[in-house]
């Protein structure tokens, strides 16, 4: 059962004031933050939010992605802060994604409840040291021994790692000729044979923590299966980018219009044409964005479709974006260090996975070369 447009409403609002509340007041000192304030989580899990994502039978508000995808861009707009976005978004992504979508009865209702509590969280694991997440160099495996499967491997550069208390593993269960399939497999924090690990610290989006683990013999439930076994890469990896990337452009565009506001309390009349330029483009910007979350949604989503259009929302942004950077140029005034640092986290989000959309593209332009 999903929320319907009344508790839409109601729950937005409430997004809205839990950023004017707990972040907008905090963004300087949030925005720099090297790791997740302990109380921010808990307001978020008593705020009754942390469970937007899960249905309503297991407590949550049983929000869709296009719910989401509007809360996203509030938070952003509003608060300003887009790794406390981050941090949110994963954690209702996750959830609703990998857990109420496709776990099994009795691992829905033990994680579910306490998941909207805000008692727990997950963290997907697939990245590899010196692999990234291309499954051809990708060497976790999962071997079945008797009712369990025994993972060894290590994974880094783990969105909400040091906030998790479930990961969701992505293993080799079967390799013939050089053809892996890859399985989803759910491993609790205090599990023996799974250690954490810093992984791979960034230099933007705080204060969103990543980090990595280490499984070593690491044994677990062979009910700890998420999913159809061998098919996780397809159900997780390529699923997961695409539905991620589709919410991810309104928070996006919320970035945006953050740093549009930002730049236009420093600056004159003069810039009015600069200034109605972005707001139009930010509109065009919108209306894609909530398209992608609408497709998103759809029972019969074409997740290839939506990396492609996608990849032309960014196209998109990046040129707005560089006009932002023009008009703060034109301001000629220092910014403010939350301003400088908003702006640095919007540039860098289009380093992230820029070879893979690059490679995309590449491939979109051959396939129409071809015709």
């Amino acid at each position: 059962m999903t929320v319907s447009s009344q508790a839409e409403t109601a729950a937005l609002k409430q997004i809205e004031e839990f950023a004017e509340i707990y972040i907008a007041p905090n963004r300087t000192t949030l925005i720099a933050a090297p790791h997740f304030p302990t109380d921010l989580w808990a307001a978020f899990g008593k705020s009754g939010l942390s469970g937007l994502a899960i249905p309503t039978t297991y407590g949550g508000l049983g929000a869709s992605y296009v719910t989401l995808s509007k809360a996203a861009y509030l938070l952003n707009k509003v608060g300003g802060v887009p790794g406390v976005t981050m941090v949110f978004m994963s954690h209702w992504l996750l959830a609703k994604l990998h857990i109420a979508d496709r776990a099994s009865d009795d691992m829905k209702q033990e994680l579910l409840p306490a998941i909207v509590r805000g008692d727990k969280t997950l963290a997907v694991a697939i990245s590899e040291p010196g692999a990234g997440a291309h499954p051809k160099h990708l060497k976790t495996k999962a071997v079945r021994d008797g009712e369990n499967f025994i993972l060894t491997g290590e994974k880094t550069f783990l969105t909400n790692a040091p906030l998790a208390n479930y990961f969701i593993v992505l293993a080799i269960t079967q390799e013939a000729e050089g053809r892996k399939e890859f399985s989803a497999i759910l491993v609790p924090e205090e599990n023996v044979g799974l250690e954490r690990t810093a992984g791979v610290k960034l230099d933007f989006l705080h204060p969103c923590p990543h980090g990595g683990i280490l499984l070593k013999n690491c044994a677990v439930p062979a009910g700890n299966l998420i999913g159809v076994e061998g098919q996780a890469f397809e159900q997780t990896s390529l699923r997961m980018r695409a539905v991620e990337d589709a919410i991810g452009a309104s928070a996006y565009v919320g970035c945006l219009d953050r740093l549009l506001k930002d730049l236009t309390e420093e600056i004159d009349d003069g810039a009015s044409k600069n200034i109605g330029e972005i707001i139009t483009q930010l509109q065009a910007l919108n209306v894609v964005a909530l398209h992608l979350a609408v497709a998103a949604d759809a029972a019969d989503a074409n997740f290839q479709d939506l990396i492609a259009l996608q990849l032309g929302f960014r196209q998109q942004s990046i040129q707005c974006y560089k006009a932002l950077e023009c008009l703060s140029e034109l301001s000629g005034r220092q910014q403010r260090p939350e301003t400088k640092l908003l702006s640095r986290d919007i540039s860098k989000l289009h380093t992230i996975a820029k070879s893979a959309q690059e490679a995309r593209l590449s491939k979109i332009g051959t396939a129409y070369l071809a015709n």
